[in-house]
């Protein structure tokens, strides 16, 4: 069975990417695999208690955004698996194609808005640059 990763950030450009990744999972009949990537939070000068509130709430937002898209992919019908991991997003996503042996990455070619848009738009193209796979970009 073939395997399609998307990643989402939950912005509207990511839900699209989602939208698009699991109608092509459902006509190629493959299994998709759903990420979200986490950078680590790390600021000088706080307490590791203070931290561990931040890491509790990255969790919480990643799981409600994977579990959001998870939901998109099985209302279109598809089998569909969700990752987290924290990191750097474009050597994540490229590690764990790689790891499911992903035929193609889909990724949107915007997230989020303002200075995040300027790095997830450098995200995807990372992610085109050095993927194992095809990378579709999703507009």
């Amino acid at each position: 069975m073939k395997t399609f990763l998307v990643a989402s950030d939950g912005s509207t450009a990511a839900e699209k990417a989602v939208d698009f990744a699991a109608n092509r999972a459902k006509q190629e009949q493959a299994r998709l695999v759903i990420v979200n990537v986490s950078e680590p939070f790390c600021p000088v000068g706080i307490s590791e208690l203070d931290v561990s509130v931040f890491d509790d709430a990255m969790k919480k937002e990643s799981a409600a955004i994977l579990e959001a898209a998870l939901a998109r992919a099985k209302a279109a019908g598809v089998t569909a698996t969700t990752v987290h991991e924290i990191g750097a997003p474009a050597e994540a996503i490229i590690a764990i194609a790689k790891r499911e042996s992903a035929g193609e990455i889909f990724v949107a070619s915007h997230g989020r808005h303002g200075l995040a848009r300027v790095a997830i738009g450098s995200i995807s193209s990372r992610v085109v640059e050095w993927a194992p796979c095809t990378v579709t970009v999703v507009k």
